[in-house]
């Protein structure tokens, strides 16, 4: 699954990017990635990012198998960290869950969006059934960007969400039907597939 990689990307404005797993050796890039981020990106992060200590632990037990981490690199400096994680249920279904993070000086030129296609299609190679994606209410940048990807409003849970000051937010939460995904694109190589055979 991960055999293509890394892979080059290009940017609205037509800037190239590499787009790869998250290694071991990221770690001091990673320290940097998120030192960088503005306090109010980090408010409403699950971890502390700007402990060095947690980085470590990130990438001495990295587990595809069950968080995916895809790293956005330019000029070997990382600008983008977006994560898969799959859920464990008693559900048949297979869920992952998306989270992306940005370096505030590549937003609006399409790298978010980049990153979402890419652990969406990642999705569809591990036969995913749904993706959720959680989002504080205040993100609302972040929540039309999804918006624009397939994503659907599905819930809102108040005060769910924790700062990193012990503030409750509102919780927004977001899914997409990866199986319905799957057979729009099976269907349309099916009709691509026909007409270049009338040809």
């Amino acid at each position: 699954m991960l055999e293509n990689y890394p892979k080059e990307a290009v940017l609205k404005d037509g800037e190239k990017i590499i787009l790869r797993p998250m290694v071991k050796e990221d770690e001091q890039k990673l320290v940097a990635f998120f030192s960088r981020l503005p306090e109010k990106d980090r408010l409403f992060l699950r971890d502390n990012v700007t402990d060095p200590r947690v980085i470590k632990s990130w990438v001495d037990n990295l587990d595809y198998e069950h968080v995916l981490p895809i790293l956005a690199e330019i000029d070997d400096r990382i600008i983008g960290d977006a994560t898969l994680h799959r859920r464990t249920t008693d559900e048949p279904q297979k869920i992952g869950e998306i989270r992306i993070v940005t370096d505030k000086d590549f937003r609006r030129r399409g790298l978010g969006k980049l990153l979402a296609r890419e652990i969406y299609f990642l999705a569809l190679r591990m036969h995913m059934n749904r993706l959720v994606a959680e989002i504080v209410e205040d993100q609302r940048q972040v929540i039309e960007t999804f918006r624009k990807l397939g994503f659907r409003h599905e819930e809102m849970v108040e005060d769910r969400a924790v700062d990193l000051y012990g503030a409750r937010h509102n919780l927004v939460v977001m899914t997409e039907d990866v199986d319905a995904l799957w057979k729009t694109i099976e269907d349309q190589i099916a009709r691509d597939t026909a007409h270049y055979s009338r040809h």
